[in-house]
């Protein structure tokens, strides 16, 4: 496991057996450091069964499910929409000689028979009718209690130095000390069930589950116990999936208070049985030719309770689009912590109930553009996090939400996607490359070079000395893409994932520093995309492409070890390691989540 990134920070309140059955795959095993397929789960004791599972987890199996894809929660005729329906739905306003005639204008426009027609000229004869009497009115921005509609609040500033203070180990002790992070409970090295290597000898193949949604699936999450998936769709669809009853399709989310047109991109599971989101927000009546999409508006951080599907709450402060959203404590206190590509980060002080905003404040830094994705630097008590900001890495001070150091250019069109890692093959690199080991771990690495492609590009660190092993420092992985000077998609410098190596400074008012130690690529790999994110079980790198493959890197060769192709051609958006199962989820533009475990 690499971070919290893939599974929520409480993960670590698991209770897990100290003793496991050690299984074997049903389908025989080539290699005895694969313990089980997915298959045995049904048959043998797993994690999931020593574990105390979450409350969220104990209700929705309570409650009636969903048989199919076309069936309400409360069994109510079906009100679902084909997608182009959804897109174009017009909710008409009290009825109004103005209105009427706006209706008639948009009607023509989004009927079948409008080849013909210009869209410039239509625009044209909604502006010269009347103003319509203000029955459209957004909602108010103070905080509510209305029924169903779930409370709305705006970010509360909050006053903040403009320079940063300095680093103080002592304090980052301290805070290590008391309030330890869970980051490295679950890889490939850590005796539970997760993938561990991927290779010609320990393949893996697709589970046939169908997981889908009507629209591109832009990204997934787990739920701390690991028994939920939940999938994010830029229809405006979240679905809940249990893995432990074959993936059956148990909760479907809508905002049905949202009178606009909603896109879910990412969101966390929260205890109490809360789901956090993050997405866009498009006007249902306003288009923008810029964008070539309907106008953006305002965009919400909202929260869901899963027993009901409701809306319980939902926080304004960002412009556009979120992109990243996740939730911790910090000091024993909880908070979310969101980004945006208006640029901003936001962090969200919640009382106890997860639901009730307390405060906000944006990260001072006075110069991103977008920014992505954020991993927080182990062992400091989450004070330190990185985040994958326009094309640079950007360290900040989350308790005093100041920027303190900039990574510059990491590639030269965007850097969107970076977290923390806890690389397992580490001791067996040195200055000059691997070093001298055994036979053994050399036949184990060996199987993983031996694949029949083309070779592999890697850029070594040869002209940087490596920090001394001693010196506290972190493992950070990033991807990013590059300028399309070729064609579209295509850039004349090849797509790279790199890993770093963050060297903790070890005097007051130090600095980090960010060592480049590998980058990995190959002249197939193709990811000049938005929005793709990375992910790794500390031995490989999972990296998507736009053409729906994900390339496995091995951290320490540098080498691809396999090349999974099951979706379309299309961006696969997200990846996951399921922490103590042998599965990985993938999750693309197709709509599909496909579901990998070993042969």
């Amino acid at each position: 496991m690499s971070d919290n990134s893939d599974i929520d920070v409480d993960i670590i309140s698991l209770r897990v057996s100290d003793t496991r059955k050690s299984r074997r795959s049903k389908y025989g095993l080539r290699s005895t450091r694969r313990t089980s397929t997915y298959s045995d789960i049904d048959s043998q004791e797993t994690v999931s069964d020593t574990l105390e599972l979450t409350k969220e987890t104990r209700k929705l199996r309570k409650k009636k499910v969903l048989t199919s894809d076309d069936e309400d929660i409360k069994a109510k005729p079906s009100r679902r929409k084909t997608v182009a329906e959804e897109k174009v739905k017009i909710e008409s306003p009290p009825p109004t000689i103005e209105a009427a005639e706006v209706s008639e204008v948009f009607e023509r426009e989004f009927s079948d028979d409008t080849d013909d027609i210009d869209t410039d000229d239509l625009l044209d004869e909604v502006d010269q009718l009347q103003p319509i009497k203000n029955t459209f009115s957004s909602r108010s921005r103070k905080n509510t209690k209305s029924k169903g509609k779930g409370r709305v609040t705006p970010a509360v500033p909050v006053k903040t130095s403009n320079k940063p203070p300095d680093y103080d180990p002592a304090i980052v002790q301290e805070l290590n000390k008391k309030y330890p992070d869970s980051y490295w409970t679950f890889h490939a090295d850590s005796g539970y069930n997760m993938i561990d290597r991927i290779n010609v000898d320990n393949p893996l193949e697709p589970l046939s589950f169908n997981i889908s949604d009507q629209g591109a699936i832009t990204g997934m999450t787990l739920s701390p116990d690991g028994t939920l998936l939940a999938t994010f769709s830029n229809i405006g669809s979240i679905k809940i999936w249990d893995i432990q009853d074959d993936f059956r399709c148990i909760r479907k989310i809508r905002d049905t208070a949202e009178t606009q047109i909603d896109e879910f991109y990412c969101g966390k599971f929260v205890s109490d049985g809360l789901l956090v989101t993050g997405g866009k927000l498009k006007d249902r009546y306003r288009w923008s030719a810029e964008d070539g999409d309907s106008h953006i508006l305002p965009c919400p951080i909202k929260i869901f309770q899963l027993d009901d599907c409701k809306r319980v709450a939902k926080l304004e402060g960002h412009s556009e689009e979120i992109l990243c959203i996740k939730a911790l404590t910090f000091k024993g206190q909880n908070y979310y912590i969101s980004t945006s590509q208006d640029g901003y980060i936001i962090k969200w002080h919640m009382a106890d109930d997860w639901i009730t905003l307390l405060d906000s404040s944006p990260m001072i830094d006075g110069a991103t553009c977008m920014a992505f994705t954020i991993s927080f630097v182990p062992n400091t008590g989450n004070k330190y996090f990185i985040a994958a900001c326009d094309e640079h890495l950007r360290l900040y001070d989350f308790e005093n939400a100041i920027l303190m150091q900039t990574f510059e250019d990491m590639y030269s069109s965007y850097c969107d996607c970076g977290k923390f890692v806890q690389w397992i093959d580490q001791g067996q690199l040195t200055q000059n490359g691997p070093a001298a080991i055994t036979q053994e771990e050399m036949d184990e690495i060996m199987e993983d070079i031996d694949i029949d492609i083309d070779v592999v590009q890697v850029e070594e660190a040869d002209e940087k000395e490596l920090a001394d092993p001693d010196v506290n420092y972190a493992w950070f992985i990033s991807r990013g893409s590059e300028m399309c000077d070729v064609s579209e998609g295509v850039s004349s410098k090849p797509n790279t994932c790199t890993l770093h190596k963050l060297i903790y400074p070890t005097e007051k008012g130090g600095k980090f520093t960010l060592e480049m130690v590998k980058k990995y690529s190959h002249e197939s790999y193709h990811a000049n995309s938005w929005l793709v994110k990375i992910t790794s079980n500390g031995r490989y790198i999972l990296a998507p492409t736009i053409y729906g493959q994900i390339f496995v890197f091995n951290m320490l060769s540098g080498q691809v070890t396999s090349i999974i192709k099951e979706h379309e051609d299309l961006e696969v958006r997200d990846v996951i390691f399921h922490p103590y199962m042998p599965l990985i989820f993938s999750s693309g533009d197709d709509g599909y989540v496909k579901v990998y475990t070993y042969k």
